[in-house]
């Protein structure tokens, strides 16, 4: 199986920015929703969980959520898979259908923090970028006189 990403700088540069939401639920549907008029109509503010924090629900269930930005130097895509493939086995193609440089992060029923899976991996990006970083030569010799040093006071 292969997928087929269908999209290139130039249409990157052009694409529309999106109003983007990351519901904890599934919702078995592709179409239009009305999201302005019969979801962010009602999202308020709620100072009573911190600065930033807004509440809304989805079908009854309370939603508490937070702005998040996608990482620095990076840039959020919205794909759309052209047709269902019929089997796990068969290629996918995805097209371009938005960006976002922000979006709102909900969860069921209690405040967005550090500890949620979604925004570890948003971390990550942090991360990988330390640990990918180049290691000058001096850095590299300070930092093995420095396990010698620990070695010999080690018993």
């Amino acid at each position: 199986m292969s997928i087929t990403l269908d999209f290139n700088g130039k249409n990157l540069a052009k694409s529309k920015s999106v109003e983007l939401h990351y519901l904890p639920a599934k919702i078995d549907g592709d179409g239009e929703a009305n999201v302005e008029q019969y979801f962010n109509n009602y999202t308020r503010e709620a100072t009573e969980f911190g600065s930033g924090v807004v509440t809304n629900a989805l079908r009854g269930y309370p939603l508490v959520g937070e702005q998040l930005k996608v990482p620095e130097g990076y840039r959020g895509l919205v794909l759309q898979e052209t047709e269902k493939p019929i089997s796990e086995s068969y290629d996918r193609q995805l097209r371009l259908t938005g960006v976002f440089d922000e979006f709102t992060y909900w969860n069921y029923d209690k405040v967005p923090s550090n500890s949620d899976a979604y925004r570890q991996a948003l971390l990550l990006v942090d991360v990988t970028k330390a640990l990918s970083k180049p290691i000058s030569e001096q850095d590299l010799e300070v930092e093995i006189a420095r396990n010698k040093e620990n070695a010999k006071e080690s018993p």
